[in-house]
């Protein structure tokens, strides 16, 4: 966990994979974008893809793997942008809700699932998801995902299937959230899209959906300990007892979990919000066929997809990767399919007005 940094809905992801380092660029020999018939270049985070796969995958299959590590979404758009039409990666590994930045750009190509044999060995929650889907096709193979939950201290907190249970007075003083992210939650409570992608052209209805949530947590803001930023900041408050609940992202609260502390992750009947990362075949990669041979192969044994969630901390998109894990794993990594089923993940629609309207009710919050 990297300590002390802010962590909100726009930085998560250099954040939430429990225990991960800092991602930082590794040395990467360039090399011309023609075409070799035994070679993959591979842009993505650390220890997203396990060595020992990698060593296995070029063992079977005949072909190099090279590398490149990034720790920002940026610079693979950056990077591919200024290569145009020879770039010298195959796959980059984008989130799902920049997609329309790179899409718009032309810097991806869609997915042939007809081309992928192992493709039914996707959970069915992410095969089709609406996500995942732009201009009507699949753009990327999902493998690894983040989501929002409600943390509970289960030494003091019987089961709970609602978000409602933040605002219950018994836990007064003993709440705590990112207040960013907690408000986009506070809309999907309330009735209204948190994610605003149903308020294209709709300002105002958006701000007014905004609004009553914003109204909402003044009123209860009698409820909550501390408006946290950091993920250290919340691990240490169930550590201390300081809180018995929370919302906070599935990263943070599995390191809790595998650390012994006594909590549970959930996802409330109301739903929550999550992002997912995909691996995406490069507009003019040199070596497209290869990169489909890569992803059959992740998706071929829900082994590998132990294997990512072991050394990434997030969450595994392949059916059976549950089977795999002992017990702590499991309660810190996976979600039963109905609590699945039940993440919106991020979309790229109307992430400007979302982004004014949240930081301008938060301010509103936190200054009442």
């Amino acid at each position: 966990m990297i300590i002390g940094q802010k962590i909100n809905r726009r930085n998560a992801l250099k954040l939430l994979g429990a225990g991960s380092a800092t991602l930082l660029a590794a040395p990467y020999i360039i090399r011309p974008a023609s075409a070799q018939s035994s070679v993959l270049n591979i842009t993505t985070y650390d220890k997203f893809l396990p060595q020992d796969f990698i060593e296995q995958f070029q063992k079977e299959s005949g072909i190099e793997v090279r590398i490149r590590l990034t720790d920002d979404q940026g610079k693979q758009y950056n990077l591919l942008t200024a290569e145009g039409a020879s770039p010298t990666t195959d796959i980059v590994t984008v989130a799902g809700h920049r997609y329309s930045q790179f899409i718009g750009s032309k810097l991806v190509q869609a997915l042939d699932t007809a081309r992928l044999r192992n493709w039914s060995n996707l959970n069915p929650a992410y095969q089709d998801a609406s996500w995942a889907r732009y201009e009507g096709n699949l753009w990327g193979l999902p493998i690894l995902a983040g989501y929002e939950g409600l943390v509970r201290n289960t030494d003091y907190v019987p089961e709970a299937d609602s978000w409602g249970i933040m605002f219950d007075e018994k836990y007064e003083g003993l709440t705590a959230y990112l207040a960013g992210d907690f408000m986009s939650i506070t809309m999907k409570y309330l009735g209204h899209d948190g994610d605003f992608v149903t308020y294209t052209d709709k300002a105002e209805e958006a701000r007014n959906a905004a609004n009553e949530a914003r109204d909402f947590l003044i009123k209860h803001k009698h409820m909550v300990r501390k408006y946290y930023d950091a993920a250290s900041e919340v691990q240490q408050m169930f550590i201390n007892e300081d809180i018995h609940l929370a919302q906070a992202w599935s990263g943070p609260a599995a390191k809790l979990i595998m650390d012994g502390v006594p909590v549970k992750l959930s996802v409330p009947k109301e739903g929550t919000y999550g992002f997912c990362y995909t691996l995406n075949i490069v507009n003019n990669a040199p070596n497209g066929e290869n990169a489909y041979k890569l992803f059959d192969a992740i998706l071929a044994n829900p082994e590998v997809g132990a294997a990512m969630t072991r050394t990434s901390g997030f969450s595994s998109t392949i059916s059976g990767v549950d089977k795999l894990l002992n017990d702590k794993e499991r309660l810190a990594s996976t979600l039963p399919q109905d609590e699945l089923e039940r993440v919106t993940f991020f979309s790229s629609t109307n992430r400007s007005l979302k982004n004014e309207i949240i930081d301008r009710a938060v301010a509103e919050l936190k200054a009442a």
